[in-house]
Formats: structure tokens, C-alpha cells, sequence
């Protein structure tokens, strides 16, 4: 499957490209790529497919697709379509504010935009379709153009364009949904304790900076992130402990431990003492809960 680069598409040094496109019955094979995309339908329908969802798309229609997810698509006749490419980084921390935290969250993170029921797709009708089409056709002006500070007035009408979308969003959204998001975020930890769980990997899953992404989690689960991710790691070692043959190393890097040091400075601060004594501790225990048992049952 074919991999689309950032580097074939965004000028080095700039942040973003866009492009429009009509297509007549000429399909888009099954692709990832590596930065994120906003498909904004112009006319036609077509199929999209995003990760194994499929979604039925008409003029109005906006598409969030996030780095690393499979998809493709088919026109069903005359298909024309708006394409803009970013990576994350882009959308600058101004455009995060209390009200909309959640909404961007929902947004970005596990390509979880939500307009009624229809999964990963918003859309546009009336006059907010033609203030969308209008950014995106003066976006389009600027970016052949490219005059003077052309990049930051691109950028400019991104956190514009995408704000726009927030507020369509944010008329769908219930708490009950914005709660499942963060559901969502915890099982990918916990799906995830060997790879990498740092702050700034973590906020660029969900498009924070990570600052601003430390405070939001912070509040939602009373720790920073750093701290939650250790704790969850500390969870699987010490029932690898209980449960396993593995060795205590071993037991440390299935945990997601990069190295024996930090398993044991961390298994000391939050669970104590070392991991070796804990294993002795709780095979002494069971070994006594056996014997235990058999006396009672030779009664």
C-alpha cells in the first residue's frame, strides 16, 4: 500500500498545500500518508473510505483524515473535490480555546468527528457552505499566487476554515461523547504501554501543544500525563510479576520500561521496594495461601 510523503507535497520550509481536483469514475486506490488531510467535496458524490468506514460524500461534505489512517475513495460520475495538506504542528495553540477544547479533542483525535450519526464526516449547507467554499477558494487564489507572507495568510484561513468546522461540530456533540473520547484515549495507553507514550507524542495524537494538553489531562484525570502512563505500566509489571515466569528485566520492558532504571526507580517511588522482592513477597503468599487451603481441606 502506497504511503503519501509530506516532503512530495509541502514546499520545504512551508506548513500546508492544497489543491483541487475533478475525477470521472477514476478511483483512488487504498493509501496512508504521513500528514493530516481535509477533504472538502466541491460536486459529484462519492464513496470514502477511512479505515474500513464508509462514507457516502456530497458538495458540502468535509472529510478529517489523520496521519496514518488507511484511505481511498470512488466517484460515482463528476467529482470534484478540495484537498489540504498539514501536519499537525500547524494549527497554531491560539486557536485552542476553553470552549472548544473538547470539540478539537473529539476532532482530531482517532478521526472522531461526529455530525449527527454519520461517524467522521461533517457537513455544510446554505450559507455556511458558501463561507467555507469562499475560504477555500481564496485559499487556493493565495496559494497560486504566492505573494508576499502567502504561508502565514494560508495558515491564517486554516485556523479560520477549521474553527468554522468546530462550531458545526460542536451542535452535535453531547458530554456523553466528549467522555468516550477520553475513554478512547485511555485504552490507546493501555493497548500501547510499549511504545512510545511521551508528552509531546501523546499531544500530537490529539493536535495540542503540549503544554495545553498536560493542563486539559491534568484536569480530566487528576495527573499528568507522564505520571498516568507510569502508573499504567506499573499496573502490567506488577501482574506480570504475579503472573509470569518472564524475568524481572523481561517483566520491565513488556511493561513499556525503556531500561532496567527507570523500572526500578518507578516500581520504588509508586509501588516499593524493588520489583525482585515484590515477586518473592507475592509467591511467599500465595505459597502460604496453598498450604492454607490444604490444612482446612484435611480437617
Amino acid at each position: 500500500m502506497k504511503t503519501y510523503k509530506k516532503q512530495d507535497f509541502i514546499e520545504r520550509g512551508k506548513s500546508l498545500h492544497i489543491f483541487w481536483e475533478t475525477r470521472t469514475d477514476r478511483s483512488e486506490a487504498p493509501h496512508t500518508h504521513d500528514f493530516i488531510e481535509l477533504v472538502y467535496v466541491k460536486e459529484g458524490n462519492a464513496e470514502e473510505w477511512v479505515d474500513g468506514q464508509k462514507y457516502s460524500v456530497t458538495r458540502g461534505d468535509v472529510l478529517f483524515l489523520n496521519y496514518d489512517c488507511t484511505h481511498s475513495f470512488f466517484p460515482q460520475g463528476k467529482y470534484t473535490y478540495v484537498n489540504i495538506c498539514f501536519s499537525p504542528e500547524t494549527v497554531g495553540s491560539s486557536l485552542i480555546t476553553p470552549e472548544n477544547a473538547f470539540s478539537l479533542l473529539t476532532l482530531t483525535a482517532f478521526n472522531e468527528m461526529r455530525s449527527d450519526s454519520n461517524g467522521g464526516k461533517l457537513s455544510f449547507f446554505g450559507a455556511e457552505r458558501k463561507e467555507i467554499e469562499d475560504i477555500l477558494d481564496a485559499m487556493l487564489r493565495e496559494y497560486a499566487e504566492k505573494q508576499t507572507a502567502w504561508n502565514t495568510v494560508m495558515e491564517n484561513y486554516l485556523n479560520i476554515l477549521i474553527t468554522k468546522m468546530l462550531r458545526r461540530m460542536e451542535l452535535g456533540i453531547c458530554k456523553e461523547e466528549l467522555g468516550e473520547v477520553w475513554q478512547k484515549l485511555s485504552a490507546y495507553i493501555d493497548s500501547n504501554l510499549d511504545g512510545e507514550l511521551t508528552l509531546s507524542s501523546l499531544a500530537q495524537k490529539c493536535f495540542y501543544n503540549p503544554s495545553y494538553f498536560s493542563r486539559l489531562f491534568k484536569e480530566k484525570f487528576q495527573m499528568s500525563p507522564l505520571e498516568y502512563v507510569t502508573r499504567k505500566r506499573l499496573d502490567c509489571a506488577v501482574r506480570l510479576l504475579r503472573e509470569s515466569d518472564l524475568s524481572v528485566d523481561e517483566v520491565g520492558l513488556r511493561a513499556g520500561f525503556s531500561d532496567r532504571s527507570n523500572f526500578y526507580r518507578a516500581f520504588s517511588k509508586y509501588v516499593g521496594g524493588k520489583p525482585s522482592d515484590y515477586r518473592r513477597i507475592q509467591q511467599t503468599v500465595k505459597k502460604d495461601d496453598k498450604d492454607i487451603k490444604k490444612e482446612d481441606g484435611n480437617l
